[in-house]
């Protein structure tokens, strides 16, 4: 009978999960985000009850029934991604295993079955789900005097989950390109207005369009225009040229749809998918990343963009 969790017994696997791989790194994101996963009120509620609802929103958003082990991942990715985004300000422990984590919700069971990182969490599952496992203030651990097998193994700490033994492989480095279009700031703006705006159709929530109403116009008020100037203004420091080539543009994008737009139930499915899928292209090598429709459609806005401002 395949094992089903429900939703405060995922949420301890994950907690556990997690906390395995910072005692293995000592990773400060994943420290930082651990003491707000980790730290439970007298009651037995979460102390922070913004964690609480967004586990809920993800765990319901997958399944309002009790989880299959796969189905409760997902749930870990969505908060993976809430929390621990594959963004430069992450540390690199948290981003490889948030890269590693979407990876395997994207393989077939025979790949998942051989990669570390799902083994783990699948350890962390059958140790919540132990009958001798009872939660007690902060994190589950094993009833008084007992303790798991094989005590002597290297990683183990004693009435608690075992520290990871396998931390996540590194991320791939992220395929460039040479001879590739070059945008200056005004026209990589517009470039990246237009890119969103070939998304608002889809957007029933009105997400997007309230972004787009707000921040398409240049000027010194537009925060959003501020941050691309500064982010432009950085990858263009050491360029002879104030421009930069469309797959760097591409990559500031990335960076933005991580941060605003981040691939959970907290936004609009159209929205989550378009990030995702912008992720997929960025790795992609850059011949197989040209073929796919979201860098086409870049490209058409780049060409749209630039198209307009010669003719002003």
């Amino acid at each position: 009978m395949e094992k089903r969790l429900n939703e405060r017994e995922s949420y301890f696997s994950m907690s556990e999960f997690l906390d395995s791989y910072y005692w293995a790194s000592k990773d400060d994101s994943l420290g930082s985000l651990l003491g707000s996963v980790t730290l439970w009120s007298g009651d037995g509620e979460l102390f922070d009850q913004a964690i609480a609802d967004d586990w809920h929103t993800f765990f319901s958003d997958v399944s309002n029934e009790d989880h299959t082990v796969l189905e409760s991942f997902q749930a870990v990715k969505q908060f993976v991604n809430e929390y621990l985004p594959d963004v430069t300000q992450t540390t690199s422990v948290s981003r490889n295993l948030t890269y590693r984590i979407r990876m395997i919700c994207e393989m077939s069971e025979a790949q998942r079955d051989q990669e570390p990182v799902w083994q783990n969490w699948v350890a962390a599952v059958n140790w919540i789900t132990n009958p001798n496992v009872v939660p007690v203030n902060e994190s589950p651990f094993l009833k008084k005097g007992q303790s798991l097998p094989n005590p002597k193994k290297k990683g183990f700490r004693k009435n608690q989950f075992p520290v990871a033994q396998v931390l996540p492989a590194p991320r791939p480095e992220i395929p460039l390109a040479s001879d590739l279009e070059k945008l200056d700031l005004t026209q990589s703006y517009h470039a990246y207005m237009k890119f969103l705006s070939h998304y608002q159709v889809t957007d029933s929530s009105r997400e997007l369009g309230d972004f787009l109403q707000k921040y398409s116009v240049i000027s010194e008020d537009n925060q959003e225009y501020r941050y691309w100037r500064y982010d432009f203004t950085k990858g263009t420091r050491k360029e002879k040229e104030k421009l930069l080539d469309v797959l760097k543009l591409f990559l500031m994008i990335w960076d933005y749809a991580e941060i605003e737009i981040r691939d959970n139930a907290l936004h609009a499915q159209p929205l989550r998918k378009l990030t995702s899928e912008i992720w997929k292209a960025v790795y992609m090598p850059h011949n197989q990343r040209v073929q796919t429709e979201v860098w086409q459609n870049w490209l058409t806005a780049v060409h749209q963009a630039t198209k307009s401002t010669d003719n002003q």
